[in-house]
């Protein structure tokens, strides 16, 4: 899939008006985490890109699809608060997409569109086509 966190994490930074240490300090994290992340020869998890969202000032949506994007470059790209929820929960659009003939080479961008209750994922494939999920959740008295 592709991944811009690198040239994400530059612009915010640069939007920002900080230096790579400003931005490690702000953080914190280690100062040679900022070069090696944006060179795209580190990755981060949730935690290390939530410090670095929040010293950016990123809050909300915003810091999520920061997280997110970091964190797809990472071995671990579940977000902490998911784990606790079952597994076949947690696997089942993978398992969805992989039936469909949808693997993760083919997949290069993907656009999510969601509040509490009706979610929109479009995923942009390599051949140029869009494959969409939709998802509605009703609470059941």
């Amino acid at each position: 899939m592709k991944n811009e966190f690198p040239q994400l994490l530059s612009k915010l930074r640069r939007d920002a008006k900080l230096t790579n240490i400003q931005l490690s300090e702000l953080a914190p994290v280690s100062r040679s985490l900022i070069p090696g992340l944006q060179s795209g020869k580190r990755c981060v998890g949730e935690y290390q890109a939530r410090k670095l969202g929040l010293a950016l000032g990123l809050e909300g949506k915003q810091l999520d699809d920061f997280i997110f994007s970091g964190i797809n470059r990472s071995k671990e790209k579940v977000l902490v608060e998911a784990l606790p929820y079952p597994a076949e929960l947690l696997n089942l659009l993978a398992r969805q997409l992989r039936r469909s003939g949808i693997g993760p080479d083919i997949v290069s961008e993907c656009m999510v569109d969601e509040d509490a209750y009706v979610c929109t994922v479009a995923l942009l494939l390599t051949d140029g086509t869009e494959a969409r999920l939709e998802t509605k959740l009703e609470l059941a008295a």
